[in-house]
């Protein structure tokens, strides 16, 4: 499934103010729990508060060497080798990117980390992220009615799983 051009690397402190400005793009924060415009000293909070987590990888998705997407993994589970995850691409990113990003991460996820299980959460109007999540293979495990208060309204949440057993499909749709 890898292929060179596409790589994950940590997250560096010099990284922090292009991905906050990924996740402050409207069409990225329209989409998180959290929908404000997150300053700079909320985001160095966040990753001093993290970057020491042994259970939490944050990466940097780079195509070609240019940095263009986000992602989190958090081991929720280690003796059940689950974890949870969460990305996001540069509002510029290339047309198919994501599924690239996507593939990446999930290798990255069972390969390096040891995942058995990888779980997932899209609130249900981004109907983007579902499909992303159906097509990269991973099985329709909730609907969690009225889960999300954004201030204004209830939302129903998508969850999602992926066992490592279905990589042989993965690997096979990469390969496409």
């Amino acid at each position: 499934m890898a292929d060179s051009s596409f790589t994950l690397r940590p997250l560096r402190r010099d990284d922090l103010e292009l991905v906050r400005q990924w996740r402050n793009h409207p069409e990225v924060r329209r989409y998180m729990y959290t929908q404000h415009e997150i300053g700079a000293e909320e985001h160095l909070a966040w990753y001093e508060r993290v970057r020491h987590d042994e259970s939490r990888y944050l990466l940097i998705f780079e195509p070609d060497g240019r940095p263009t997407g986000f992602i989190n993994f958090h081991v929720v589970d280690s003796k059940a080798r689950r974890a949870e995850w969460g990305f996001y691409l540069a509002p510029d990113a290339p047309q198919g990117s994501g599924r690239k990003l996507g593939l990446i991460a999930l290798e990255y996820a069972f390969e390096n980390l040891g995942v058995h299980k990888v779980c997932g959460e899209a609130i249900a109007y981004n109907m983007r992220s579902i499909r992303f999540h159906e097509r990269l293979g991973f099985a329709h495990e909730a609907t969690l009615r009225d889960h999300h208060f954004d201030g204004d309204a209830y939302h129903d949440v998508i969850g999602f799983g992926l066992l490592v057993t279905d990589c042989s499909k993965i690997k096979e749709d990469a390969n496409k």
